[in-house]
């Protein structure tokens, strides 16, 4: 921060505080009084109402010309400050922009005030681009970076990110997110206890070459500040199993590693996880045929609807039982197991409070499918526009989804069903897994959303086929499983 720069804020007070100046200057103040506590002073003077008893009223003596020539002299001095300030924190905002970033994300809340970010501040060249790292993460959850690009990224532009050790040790991807292809962060697995030096590279598709970061890390500063531990629990739900192995209570992220076992049985066609599709192996005679991996985050509040594309409670719980709190979850992962032929996987939570003792997590609904008595199939000619009568039906058990209509939507082939069953169990208890296949290809395409219209119809989208002529077959389908609570001592 310096002085220059709160003298331009401080001419350019007087219509913030008014509520008059334009959403630049709005923007320019606003980001400036977050770090300068001394403009925030003046600007509650500014803000404090002046008292005039009438005796104090005084006329003024000053022309209309010398009011509007004061009004064009104050436009101009802000018109001027805009630009200088713009020019003059560019290179600022660049620098800050990774901080700026993890001061917004409640994830990084906690090791933003305990200081346990690593700080780069290096800017390597990437042929037309500027590549700055700001600062890393070693979080036990997961390694993060914050860096950007200058000039910012075209629209189908990417830069690839890549960390090693002084061990020689890669470290997987997770992902990362960025603003107006400037300011990015990026996940990575979390760093080894033992490392001393990381090597970021960073590389595009279009250009030759990469760009290296050598940067000397400690892990066990933050280490120091986290929980792992081994709860060890097992929850029964026959005929399937729950299991929590391990759980990583880190500064940015909660994570919590568990399995499903369930017999072989030839019957069962898999288990889903929440509103996942079934996960299964298969073995062939050399190992594994069939492996799958799946990522899937939380939808926002607004988006869950009770018989819609997301039910409710069909997510994992976590609550902090020592405060009081709900801990957010952001994502769940799964895998197949090609040992067991089970699932392994994780979820992974907002930052647990250092203080929290004990936890207690709820699990989503787990969906047993099963195979339909007999295989079941229906030919039908795709429309290509508009909607098509049909006529077709599936049946498992007590359940019948009589295949009403199709219809192309959004882009999508789109079938139309009505359910029927017996019992007290309502129809979203139940999920078949529908797929399709084009006349000319081998391989299905399961079903990318099912939504629940109303009480006894449902709706479930696919991608568009290539060809006229699909196969629409129903594999399986999963009945819910109740949920299982684990209590989890935290305090080890």
């Amino acid at each position: 921060m310096t002085k220059y720069e709160c003298e331009i804020i401080r001419d350019l007070l007087p219509l913030y505080a008014d509520g008059v100046a334009s959403r630049a200057s709005l923007e320019m103040v606003e980001h400036h009084l977050a770090e300068c506590a001394s403009c925030r002073h003046l600007l509650n003077q500014c803000r404090q109402p002046v008292l005039v008893t009438h005796g104090e009223v005084k006329t003024s003596s000053v022309s209309g010309m010398d009011q509007a020539w004061g009004r064009l002299r104050r436009v101009a001095t802000v018109f001027m400050a805009c630009i200088i300030i713009t020019a003059s924190t560019i290179a600022w905002a660049s620098y800050q922009a990774g901080r700026n970033m993890a001061l917004r994300d409640p994830s990084f809340q906690q090791a933003e005030q305990m200081d346990l970010f690593t700080e780069v501040n290096q800017s390597k060249k990437l042929g037309p681009y500027t590549v700055t790292v700001d600062k890393i993460l070693l979080d036990s959850a997961r390694t993060t970076v914050f860096y950007s690009i200058a000039p910012q990224l075209e629209e189908n532009s990417s830069i690839h990110v890549n960390m090693a050790d002084d061990k020689g040790v890669h470290y997987d991807p997770r992902g990362g997110r960025g603003i107006q292809g400037k300011y990015f962060v990026y996940d990575l697995e979390p760093v080894n206890l033992d490392a001393q030096e990381l090597t970021l590279s960073f590389s595009t598709g279009e250009i030759p070459g990469e760009t290296r970061f050598e940067i000397p890390v400690d892990p066990t500063l933050v280490a120091q500040n986290t929980r792992e531990f081994y709860p060890n629990l097992k929850k029964n739900i026959e005929p399937v199993q729950l299991a929590l192995d391990r759980a990583v209570l880190g500064l940015s992220e909660s994570i919590i590693f568990f399995r499903v076992r369930w017999p072989q049985d030839p019957s069962i066609a898999g288990v889903g996880i929440g509103q996942e599709h079934p996960m299964y192996t298969v073995m062939g005679p050399n190992g594994p045929t069939r492996v799958e991996s799946r990522g899937s985050s939380t939808p926002p509040a607004p988006v869950i609807k009770e018989y819609g594309a997301f039910l409710p409670g069909h997510w994992a719980d976590l609550i902090d039982e020592t405060n009081g709190k709900r801990i957010k979850l952001n994502e769940t992962r799964t895998q197949t197991d090609t040992v067991t032929g089970g699932i392994t996987g994780t979820f992974h939570f907002e930052p647990v409070d250092p203080s929290a003792r004990e936890l207690k997590l709820t699990s989503p609904p787990l969906y047993l499918y099963r195979f339909p008595g007999k295989e079941q199939k229906v030919e039908i000619n795709c429309p290509r526009q508009g909607e098509q009568a049909l006529n077709g039906v599936f049946s498992y058990e007590n359940l019948t989804y009589s295949l009403e209509k199709a219809a192309i939507e959004d882009k999508q082939l789109v079938f139309y069903f009505g359910f029927q069953g017996t019992g007290d169990k309502p129809p979203h208890y139940y999920r078949p897994e529908f797929r399709i296949k084009d006349q000319d290809l081998e391989f299905w395409h399961r079903h990318i959303r099912m939504e629940w219209l109303e009480q006894n119809q449902l709706k479930i989208s696919f991608p568009m086929p290539e060809s006229n002529r699909v196969t629409l077959q129903l594999r399986s389908v999963g009945e819910r499983m109740p949920k299982v609570d684990f209590e989890i001592d935290a305090a080890r």
